[in-house]
């Protein structure tokens, strides 16, 4: 199950990240349940995070995908399976990170794209880093490994957001990988290495 592995990783991942002394970890679920989008956002906002990283292993029930890609936010897909999985992922178009409410819609917005600014940079530098770290640790990634979407897991307005979709469930190879944990240990050196 993809709740189980993505798990194990993050799992693998924080173990890896709180060896090095700057970061501390914190994981929106360490059992398998599951935590609503909005509840993700409002725990990374509450905890006062520097950035948000969303792992998956997704499966596609049309055609064939496979390798690590990683997306920022766009509210335009960069293609048709980007868009196929964040209409699957999100239902909902939110923006979490301020306390608004009373604000007028005007002043709002604006201070929403002024805070986005200085985040979309962060996030796609961190992006950017992430997919050449995964691919020299892993030797490779998908074709078009950067990738843009609409998640709403992507979409705190104050904090730098990737997903990273680990690889896809309904592709053998992507599976065994997962399930392999001298790749997950290559996955999770790479995904270090970018972070830091």
């Amino acid at each position: 199950k993809e709740s189980d592995l993505m798990l194990r990783l993050a799992f693998e991942a924080k173990e890896a990240l709180m060896r090095v002394s700057q970061f501390d970890v914190f994981m929106t679920r360490t059992d398998d349940h599951f935590v609503s989008l909005r509840e993700r956002l409002a725990y990374a906002t509450e905890k006062k995070a520097d950035l948000f990283i969303s792992l998956h292993a997704d499966a596609i029930s049309e055609g064939v995908a496979y390798g690590t890609t990683v997306y920022t936010l766009s509210e335009t897909s960069s293609d048709e399976l980007s868009e196929r999985l964040a209409h699957e992922h999100d239902r909902a178009s939110l923006l979490v990170g301020s306390d608004l409410s009373g604000t007028d819609d005007t002043i709002a917005d604006i201070l929403i794209e002024i805070a986005l600014k200085e985040t979309m940079p962060r996030s796609e530098a961190l992006a950017a880093a992430m997919v050449e770290e995964l691919l020299y640790e892993l030797g490779a990634v998908n074709a078009e490994p950067l990738r843009k979407a609409g998640f709403t897991v992507l979409k705190s307005p104050d904090i730098p957001s990737i997903l990273i979709e680990a690889g896809f469930l309904s592709t053998r190879s992507d599976l065994d990988n997962l399930i392999d944990p001298l790749w997950r240990k290559k996955f999770v050196t790479g995904l270090q290495k970018a972070v830091q």
